[in-house]
């Protein structure tokens, strides 16, 4: 008997391997993991380059890693225990406090210097007037709310050298002093994605018509809808499921007249137009911040009627999704660009639409990765 008890834990590790066999085999397989908002592996190809090159290998470590029997709650379950070992977060995601979740700082200097000397050149160059907004991250403008022990968020001093490095050419308008003291009464990111609100979008909003001369819409002209249920990239990558949702705010102007607004986006030869700026079936899917605009595409045109001129070039990322139905209450045409899928150059495109402006509006970890600014012209 006391054999069989020495054998005991080989026995259940065992048996636990080989239930978990079964129900690799026989359970229904997914292929979209919600929680982690990412495709799921598929199985692969069997043949003998595969085999003997060990892709094969590789990628069914990968299969089974991605379709074990109870996933996310392993997954769960290793995030929890990161958390526990003073960790202050997961895969690259701090808990912060009040359920904020704060992506690393992952800054790269080198590549930001760069991308302000092609919108300096591009703006030296250009007859149109240029301005720009550089979007802080939420673990900078929300510092006190980060854990006790984590890496130092530089926005503030990465965006003022960014500023200098622009010249003259550039009309800058820094939004950093403004969300720090905005932030102790507002909430002006999500707690589970990286993104800004509708409240912080409408921050930077007034802001901005300050630096390019137009009078922002009172906040008592917008109606808010509020749709609960959002989990953001942030919430996804660091596999804390235990964190409550964030609320989506939709705001719309009140005295809107009804088909005064038109809203046509292209993606190469596919198009398609809507009469609004939220696009409410994308509520029904796991990511919703697509809700405003139809998430990222490669040129998106606004034409509100009930403005009277202006036409504005919006180079972005998905930052202006939220803050470009604010901009379009003082522009009757707002055409923007994402040079990620647009590979046309943008002078002509400013030129061709005889614009009055144009705007480029990045958050500060997009501008520090981005490889596209340099075909601005």
């Amino acid at each position: 008997m006391k054999k069989m008890i020495n054998y005991l834990p080989t026995f259940i590790l065992c048996g636990f391997i080989f239930v978990m066999m079964i129900l690799l085999f026989f359970l229904p397989k997914s292929d979209f993991s919600v929680q982690e908002k990412r495709q799921l592996s598929d199985f692969p190809e069997v043949t003998a380059e595969t085999v003997f090159s060990a892709k094969f290998q590789n990628e069914l470590d990968t299969y089974l890693s991605d379709h074990i029997p109870g996933r996310n709650f392993f997954v769960g379950m290793s995030a929890g225990l990161e958390l526990a070992e003073g960790r202050n977060g997961s895969k690259g995601i701090y808990l912060g406090s009040g359920g904020y979740l704060f992506p690393k700082p992952s800054q790269k200097t080198e590549n930001l210097m760069k991308n302000a000397g092609y919108i300096k050149e591009f703006a030296a160059e250009s007859d149109i007037p240029v301005y720009m907004t550089v979007i802080p991250s939420s673990g900078y403008i929300n510092g006190s709310k980060l854990p006790p022990v984590h890496e130092p968020y530089q926005d503030g001093e990465l965006i003022n050298d960014f500023q200098s490095a622009l010249g003259s050419d550039v009309k800058f308008c820094n939004v950093n002093a403004d969300f720090l003291m905005a932030a102790d009464s507002e909430q002006l990111y999500y707690r589970t994605d990286h993104h800004w609100t509708s409240t912080g979008a409408y921050e930077a909003y007034t802001l901005l018509g300050k630096t390019m001369d137009f009078k922002p819409l009172p906040e008592d002209s917008f109606s808010k809808e509020k749709i609960k249920g959002f989990y953001g990239t942030s919430y996804s990558k660091s596999a804390l499921w235990m964190l409550e949702p964030d609320t989506i705010t939709l705001w719309s102007n009140k005295n809107q007249p009804q088909g005064s607004l038109l809203v046509e986006i292209s993606d190469g030869q596919d198009k398609k137009t809507s009469t609004e700026y939220f696009f409410l079936d994308q509520l029904k899917n796991d990511d919703k911040y697509p809700v405003f605009l139809d998430g990222n595409h490669s040129l998106v045109r606004i034409t509100y009627n009930n403005v009277k001129s202006g036409t504005l070039i919006l180079i972005k990322d998905s930052y202006a999704h939220t803050i470009a139905p604010f901009l379009s209450q003082n522009y009757r045409e707002i055409i923007m660009v994402d040079m990620r899928y647009y590979k046309k150059e943008i002078s002509a495109l400013a030129k061709q639409e005889a614009a009055d402006s144009i705007l480029i509006l990045y958050s500060l970890d997009n501008l520090s990765a981005d490889n596209n600014l340099a075909y601005l012209f």
